[in-house]
């Protein structure tokens, strides 16, 4: 059982907000005020109380088309606290938007952004939990708007609230139909009148006008094919196209539903086709005992049908100890080697690599003293390098013990002050860290763009901090992902690639941020819960890939907790089967991805963004349209793929999938895998840039695995191993004393390391560049 929150509920009148509101109860939690801001009065009367009136305010009826909020049928808020029985606080909205972009930072140094328009909800908020001292989280009812959600992200979370906004990405959710939310609301009986249209599509024929109601659903959806395109929320209202004021919902919430006679709703038409209702009056009829329909919600399945059928698969293929797939994961076969590696080509050197070791003799014993001393070395390091924490674009720390992550995430948190931290990986690898050394912290940083034009954007983040149906929140200094741009070669212009950090993903339920229940069926086995964690937490990475544009993954690894050597073979089978599901190609007709989706809420007011009329791009993962071969095709392609063995995950989660690097625009091209005695080199190019992952064969032999190396660096044309650098490796802890002072790059120690096949590892080499 979830912990139950008590909720500060966001209204503005409008059916996002309530439906939102709903689903907080749904999902156990306790509705104890609701919050309005509104246009501030022209008159002297302080509207900052707690309010006592039942009457509709029709003082200064006007809507101030604000960036932030719904203004539009402003006087009737008063009478919610009658109609739900839950006490209502106002403030007045002053300011207006002074940051424009979608990320909000509040500076409290900075008196302009104390102008901003957001900040009217600090005093608002800080109000009802001064008289609601248990309130500890904030409801918004934002779908499609980055803009709307970061903002009350921002200040929930300086409140000390658990932002949730349950209808975050809700249309892309199973079932994927615009109006699948519409039929929701409908369901539970809310009554959403249209109260204000402001699109070529809808005219005034659309005011007062049920929005859940099915044959308004239709003319609504008919009239923005004409001028929307699939999938863009305008059937929501999303781009501003209409906006609706609640009057009524099931028994459980509304005690009353309220009433707005004919005569009371006067057409205000503006210019460019925007017609609003003002309602000088209205008035609650509290309901009946039995009247009224039930409170409960349908909440989104928490597998969509692709990951649902993966899980099917998984099901049915790996009974008990789970047999080797008998299909190869890689591009070429191994009996008949032709190809040879790339050697003379330009590598990705547009990101750098840094590791910082926590060193006992330097900062002492203590974790805290450690974590102090590494964060200290790396804002020097960013320093000296004329960087900033902000060009640091993904980070990965390694701890001894994960009990000791709360210590270190605080300390490390304070290295970023800005939105939008890098992405993150967090592991713990016990005794295999070096004696008495806590931490280890790798990352990956975005060197200066000096050829890039000043006006490109250098980088861009998926930052969602609120509960949600759709993939868990970030709860921590880190984003989902970051993506930044590969600089063009003179001999490869092609500037549009990017290349995507997206932090580790745990198969955490997304609205409540739990693992999924160990299966009660005595009569499954131990790996079918981890079939479940391995599924859902792919379907996270996959929901956060698309969202980003990705269209291939460079490389993964799945990370699995300690257990014995039998498990997390069977379990490294598994991951490996799972990776290869969702890389098989589609025909045509099977894949049915959803296109992008757009902010529409900036839209709505930064001229020259609409794309009114055009159809938008369908969007894949993979996009086999942008990843082609170079030499044949033998079997099915995969990105390299292997599942290594630490000592502990995150929450005590079974798996943890880490994409090291997706790859956006321009072409991928997939080098066959070149094999040799010991070892294996995967190779692939993107944005005019290589990079190159060797595989090295396990052997109990030291002399063995070092022979396997030296092979695997000759066949990339290095003769001494100086020669090279990578960005990490994975090193099997048994091949240290062979390995360990030969490998240069960011080490991640490990129990066991498996290939896609389910064979044992000495190590893998992540990104080799040669010097």
């Amino acid at each position: 059982m979830t912990e139950s929150l008590n909720v500060i509920a966001l209204i503005s009148g409008g059916k996002d907000s309530f439906f939102s509101l709903i689903h907080c109860i749904q999902n156990g939690h306790k509705v104890v005020a609701l919050a309005n801001l509104h246009p501030a009065p022209t008159t002297s009367v302080a509207r900052n109380e707690r309010v006592e009136n039942r009457e509709a305010d029709s003082e200064d009826e006007h809507d101030l088309n604000s960036f932030m909020y719904q203004t539009v049928g402003h006087t009737v808020i008063p009478l919610y606290e009658q109609a739900l029985q839950i006490p209502l606080y106002r403030q007045p909205i002053l300011g207006t938007a002074v940051q424009v972009g979608v990320s909000y930072s509040n500076d409290a140094a900075s008196a302009e952004d104390a102008e901003d328009e957001t900040e009217s909800l600090v005093p608002l908020l800080r109000r009802i939990i001064a008289e609601n001292p248990g309130a500890n989280a904030l409801s918004t009812g934002a779908i499609l708007s980055t803009y709307q959600r970061t903002r009350v992200e921002s200040v929930a979370l300086r409140l000390g609230l658990t932002p949730l906004s349950f209808l975050w990405k809700y249309p892309i959710l199973p079932p994927g139909t615009q109006t699948s939310l519409l039929q929701d609301m409908q369901y539970v009986g809310l009554d959403a009148r249209i109260i204000k249209v402001a699109s070529g599509g809808l005219d005034e024929s659309f005011l007062w006008q049920d929005v859940t109601n099915p044959i308004v659903m239709k003319r609504i959806e008919k009239s923005m094919k004409r001028f929307g395109s699939e999938g863009d929320g305008a059937v929501l209202g999303e781009g501003g196209e209409f906006e609706t004021l609640v009057i009524d919902g099931p028994r459980g919430l509304f005690k009353g539903r309220i009433e707005v006679l004919q005569d009371d709703r006067i057409i205000v038409r503006e210019g460019g086709g925007a017609h609003w209702l003002q309602i000088p009056k209205a008035r609650v009829v509290m309901k009946e005992v039995d009247e009224g329909t039930s409170l409960e919600c349908r909440i989104p399945v928490l597998l969509e049908e692709r990951f649902q059928e993966m899980l099917n698969s998984l099901q049915s293929k790996w009974e008990g100890d789970c047999k080797r797939s008998a299909i190869p994961l890689d591009v070429s076969s191994s009996e008949h080697q032709v190809s040879k590696p790339l050697v003379n080509f330009r590598y990705a050197d547009d990101l750098d690599y840094w590791t910082f070791s926590a060193n006992p003799k330097a900062f002492g014993h203590s974790v805290s003293n450690q974590a102090i001393g590494l964060v200290d070395g790396i804002r020097q390091r960013l320093l000296s390098s004329m960087l900033q924490p902000t060009d640091i674009t993904s980070t990965m720390i390694i701890l001894r013990s994960m009990d000791d992550f709360a210590v270190v995430n605080k300390i490390y948190g304070a290295l970023f002050t800005k939105p939008n931290p890098p992405s993150r990986v967090t592991i713990s690898c016990g005794d295999m860290l070096p004696t008495n050394e806590h931490l280890t912290i790798h990352l990956q940083v975005q060197k200066a763009a000096k050829s890039l034009q000043s006006s490109t954007p250098q980088r861009k983040a998926l930052h969602v901090q609120s509960r949600s149906y759709w993939a868990p929140a970030n709860i921590g200094p880190y984003s989902q992902a970051i993506s930044v741009p590969l600089q063009a070669s003179s001999e490869y212009q092609e500037s549009s690639t990017w290349t995507v950090s997206v932090a580790g993903q745990i198969p955490l339920i997304p609205h409540t941020m739990a693992l999924p229940q160990p299966t009660a069926d005595p009569g499954t086995t131990h790996l079918e819960d981890f079939k479940l964690q391995t599924t859902l937490s792919l379907q996270h990475l996959w929901r956060i890939g698309k969202e980003m544009n990705i269209a291939w993954w460079t490389s993964a690894v799945a990370y699995l907790p300690r257990s014995s050597s039998s498990t997390n073979s069977s379990r490294a089978r598994i991951t490996a089967e799972a990776w290869k599901f969702l890389h098989r190609r589609k025909s045509s007709d099977e894949d049915s991805d959803d296109g992008e989706e757009r902010d529409l809420w900036e839209e709505k007011y930064f001229a020259g963004m609409e794309h009114r009329g055009s159809e938008n791009t369908s969007r894949s993962l993979p996009d086999w349209e942008s990843v082609g071969y170079e030499g044949p095709e033998e079997g099915e392609a995969f990105p390299p793929l292997f599942a290594v063995e630490v000592e502990e995950l995150p929450k005590g989660s079974g798996v943890e999938w880490h994409a090291h690097l997706g790859v956006v625009g321009g072409a991928t091209r997939l080098h066959p895998s070149i094999h040799g005695v010991g070892w294996v080199i995967h190779q692939c190019t993107f944005g005019g840039s290589l990079q190159t992952i060797i595989m090295v064969e396990y052997s109990e032999t030291i002399s063995q695995v070092s022979k396997f190396v030296e092979g695997a660096f000759r066949e990339l044309g290095v003769d001494a191993i100086e020669e090279y650098r990578s960005h990490a490796f994975y090193l099997n802890i048994s091949s240290r004393e062979a390995l360990g002072t030969k490998l240069h790059g960011g080490m991640i120690p490990c129990w066991n390391i498996w290939d896609s096949e389910g064979k044992r590892l000495s190590a893998v080499l992540l990104n080799v560049v040669i010097a």
